[in-house]
């Protein structure tokens, strides 16, 4: 697939990726693909049409799944110089990535969405939808220890996000401390002396 390929590829995405959520944008489509690409590295055995493809699509699954979008994605892909063989395996790995990867390309998807949820800009996320999801300070610490924790399957994504995950174990162990710390209503606190 050639850069203009993929271009227009990226420009059928876009209107998708607008994600009704309130967090997901166009920039989480790009942010996969670059991600997808830093942990494939230089596999031989990878399909780079496959992973792009993939990646592009990784967060609209339950779009092009329903009744009609799935044949145009099918037909768009088609006059773009797709394989069929290829657009069959993009549809079948849609469905399993996330939870059951099964190839190179499906784990290192799996890996790239994750590594995005991770570090600085993980925690960023969390805050986001903590607040949209009216989660308390404790409750939100809470799901970014989680989000910190989540599995990766490729050596290349483990490293890349030890950093990160520290960042985020950091973080929460902070807002705990800090929440905590001016919990203790006044009149239970011991007076200081002088």
């Amino acid at each position: 697939m050639d850069p203009i390929g993929r271009k227009r590829v990226e420009e059928y995405v876009r209107p998708m990726a607008v994600g009704l959520d309130g967090v997901t944008n166009y920039g989480d489509v790009r942010r996969a693909v670059s991600a997808a690409v830093l942990v494939a590295g230089d596999r031989p055995d990878v399909d780079p049409d496959l992973l792009f493809l993939l990646a592009v699509f990784s967060g609209q699954e339950k779009w092009v799944s329903r009744m009609g979008h799935r044949s145009r994605t099918e037909l768009f892909l088609a006059s773009e110089g797709v394989p069929h063989k290829t657009i069959s395996t993009l549809f079948r790995s849609l469905t399993r990535f996330d939870t059951d990867p099964r190839t190179p390309e499906e784990t290192i998807v799996h890996d790239a969405v994750r590594l995005d949820r991770l570090g600085a800009y993980g925690v960023a996320r969390s805050l986001v939808e903590g607040y949209r999801e009216r989660l308390d300070f404790l409750e939100m610490a809470s799901e970014i220890e989680e989000a910190a924790r989540v599995e990766l399957r490729t050596p290349k994504a483990r490293e890349i996000a030890e950093d990160r995950r520290r960042t985020m174990l950091e973080f929460a162990s902070r807002l705990r401390v800090e929440y905590e710390e001016f919990e203790t209503p006044l009149d239970q606190r011991p007076l200081a002396d002088g």
